[in-house]
């Protein structure tokens, strides 16, 4: 057979592959996107009653909507976004009944795909709550208007109530009942403005810096042929004129000026709305109020469970015997942890800033000075942090997306940069809301002091504050957590982070700083249950770092820790160790035991592609050369069946 009929039946096969694949079931990409509508995403799922927006559907969501959005831009590590998502699901479901009129929603900023939103959006600390007008659209001025938030669902709800009356004032906000207070001196302006099939009026006087009026306002905007209005009780004349001198009442209007006045015994808003749908039942009159009593729970799947195969169980058998083995080697680094820290670092808060500049573009430039001089990477990664420190070295201002754009170049399979996948070993929680970055940063500063330390030895103007330094004004600056970079700082001022002497002594004081932090963190809410917060080194993994009488024996902590975080003990379970080890001469990566080692193995790897390339090469001359007269058939190239 001659070599071109081989072609043509290899062609053909290859062309059926692709076109059964075109054909398949969703693409990948597809399916990563609906699971997310359905299943929810970070802190959310689609049993809560919050929006999911996504990469996918933020646009086409809130640009242009008839409806106003209220965004939560979070990112799921975030401790205190952890903490507050439970009072912005229970928003969702107490405003339900107004989602005609304004949508709570969420966006998990720590995702990938969703890292050009935040950065439009100039996302800068976790959680940010972002109001979108009506028919909204995107400008450089216009990114929306901060929430402040609450501390629960009452709060969440005021601050938004106070949003939309802004809303109102500055002529935005129509589709909204009349939220603005009610100031004339009687009620013969009740009915000014509206429509006049409008039958009942109904005005609630209550106390001042109460929400008790706009509330049912809004709970009851769908009932037809109504008008509700609020007045305060320093409108000394209205109250005057109805001799009222307890609150809050309700006062039913109609369009002849007859009047009843309902005495209400609570700031109760259940119980304002049943006095005003009592009145109305009396009339014949269907009051609509689409808020929930109380939030259904969904028991229901979405999908049918699938029985998971021979392989799902085997692959969770092997992650099950992995989890195990790492919890076994006890105080160890791993490469894979220090990489992926440094990614969503560089990847999620970095370069979601919009524009970097002043002070934040200081800090920057100090930090990827650091991470080139003592982070562990091989060349391939120092020629990605010297591109960087480069980018932003002479320059004024750099763009977030610049950032981003290296960034991306870096990822790419065959850049050769990072030696291993974005995923969490040592750090990965119980579940991905817990642990995962916080523990990856933590680990990174702590590589970082000691290795500091170590290289700087006999260097005596080294600047004790080197990487502290840098640590605090990246926790400053770009950590995302706005409450825990708020801690950070401040137990930097009172720890006397400033008068750390030495490298040696930074160290120690990083340590004693986890330990606070660990301490404070323990038994709350996002402490991962499988890994509870405790004060390192455990007893049982450094007996001697602690004295008799159970105090630290610091001597013993300090060596604990430089041996720990020093790059002879880094573990590389997952890492393309090759990576690391190519072009380093005169590197500390590289002169460490098993460089030798790792020497060799590229050789070998090398021999062993060379002498593929020849014997193929051999049989491929020996396969054209011989040659096939007879006819061809397909058992011939499949073997037969």
């Amino acid at each position: 057979m001659k070599p071109t009929g081989i072609i043509y039946i290899i062609a053909f096969f290859l062309a059926l592959s692709v076109h059964n694949a075109n054909n398949a079931s969703l693409s990948i990409y597809e399916q990563k996107k609906y699971k997310q509508f359905l299943e929810g995403q970070g802190l959310y799922t689609a049993e809560d009653d919050v929006v999911i927006l996504t990469v996918h559907n933020f646009k086409t969501e809130v640009m242009g909507s008839p409806q106003a959005w209220v965004v939560e831009f979070y990112n799921s590590w975030c401790g205190f976004c952890q903490r507050f998502a439970p009072s912005w699901k229970a928003l969702g479901t107490d405003v339900k009944g107004w989602s005609d009129l304004v949508k709570i929603a969420a966006l998990d900023c720590s995702v990938d795909d969703n890292t050009p939103i935040c950065r439009e959006y100039e996302i800068m600390a976790y959680p940010t709550l972002r109001y979108f007008h009506e028919n909204y659209v995107p400008g450089p001025q216009n990114i929306g208007v901060v929430v402040t938030k609450g501390d629960d669902v009452n709060s969440h709800r005021h601050f938004l109530i106070e949003r939309m009356m802004t809303e109102q004032m500055e002529q935005r906000g129509l589709m909204y009942p009349n939220l603005l207070p009610y100031t004339h001196s009687d009620t013969s302006h009740l009915f000014d403005s509206i429509p006049h099939s409008t039958q009942y009026g109904f005005l609630i006087i209550e106390e001042p810096e109460t929400y008790l009026g706009a509330e049912v306002a809004l709970d009851l905007h769908k009932t037809p042929n109504i008008i509700v209005r609020y007045a305060f009780s320093n409108n000394s004349d209205l109250v005057s004129h109805f001799r009222i001198n307890k609150f809050p009442v309700v006062i039913s209007l109609d369009h002849n000026n007859n009047h009843q006045i309902f005495n209400i015994g609570s700031n109760s808003r259940e119980q304002l709305k049943a006095v005003i749908g009592n009145f109305l039942l009396s009339k014949r009159i269907k009051v609509t109020d689409d808020t929930p009593k109380n939030k259904e729970i969904f028991t229901g799947k979405w999908l049918d469970a699938e029985v998971p195969d021979m392989s799902s169980l085997i692959q969770e058998r092997a992650r099950q015997a992995l989890k195990e083995r790492i919890k076994k080697m006890g105080d160890v680094v791993f490469q894979m942890d220090l990489e992926t820290a440094l990614r969503f670092s560089l990847k999620h808060e970095v370069a979601t800033v919009k524009t970097i500049q002043g002070e934040k573009l200081d800090v920057l430039k100090n930090y990827l000075t650091i991470l080139r001089k003592y982070f562990p990477f091989g060349q391939g990664g120092q020629l990605f942090l010297s591109e960087l420190l480069m980018a932003v070295s002479n320059t004024n201002q750099i763009k977030g997306s610049k950032v981003a754009e290296i960034i991306s170049r870096a990822e790419e399979e065959d850049s050769l940069v990072f030696s291993s996948p974005q995923q969490w070993l040592a750090c990965k929680g119980s579940s991905p809301s817990y642990r995962g970055y916080p523990c990856g940063l933590w680990k990174l500063f702590h590589y970082l002091t000691v290795n500091a330390a170590d290289q700087n030895i006999n260097n005596r103007i080294a600047n004790p504050l080197e990487v502290l330094g840098v640590m605090h004004g990246y926790v400053k600056n770009f950590f995302g957590c706005a409450d825990c970079s708020q801690h950070f700082q401040d137990m930097a001022l009172k720890k006397g982070m400033r008068n750390v002497s030495s490298l040696d002594s930074s160290v120690l004081w990083l340590w004693m700083a986890h330990n606070e932090v660990n301490k404070r963190l323990a038994g709350d809410q996002t402490e991962d249950p499988e890994y509870p917060k405790y004060q390192f080194p455990m007893k049982e993994r450094c007996p001697q770092c602690r004295n008799g009488d159970n105090t630290w024996n610091l001597v013993e902590v300090f060596r604990y820790m430089k041996h720990m975080y020093s790059n002879i003990n880094v573990r590389y379970i997952g890492s393309d160790t090759r990576i690391l080890h190519v072009g380093l001469e005169g590197k500390s990566a590289a002169s460490g035991p098993g460089s030798v080692f790792k020497a060799l193995d590229m050789s070998m790897c090398f021999i062993l592609y060379v002498c593929s390339f020849l014997l193929l090469t051999v049989l491929i001359r020996m396969f054209l050369k011989r040659g096939y007269r007879k006819k061809p058939y397909v058992h011939d190239l499949l073997g037969k069946v």
